[in-house]
């Protein structure tokens, strides 16, 4: 993925590499460099988190689930 930034004049994003916005004609200055890469950042970073948090909760009901069915096979097991 390449490098991208917020023109302020018209608001899409463009190239880093532009000096001036191709659809606006707006020069880039960068006073606020790496803004758009830091929001980037706090979206995985939450959706890690949300996926770890996801993971651990699938775990627990997957540990309920073989206990029930061991309890289930050794009912079964015992009615032989």
């Amino acid at each position: 993925m390449t490098s991208v930034h917020v023109c302020h004049g018209c608001g899409r994003t463009i190239d880093s590499n532009f000096m001036y916005c191709p659809w606006c004609g707006k020069s880039y200055v960068p006073e606020n460099a790496g803004s758009i890469d830091s929001v980037f950042q706090q979206l995985e970073t939450l959706q890690a988190n949300d996926r770890n948090e996801r993971l651990i909760h699938m775990q627990m009901q997957l540990d309920q689930l073989e206990k029930e069915l061991d309890t289930l096979v050794l009912s079964a097991e015992m009615h032989k």
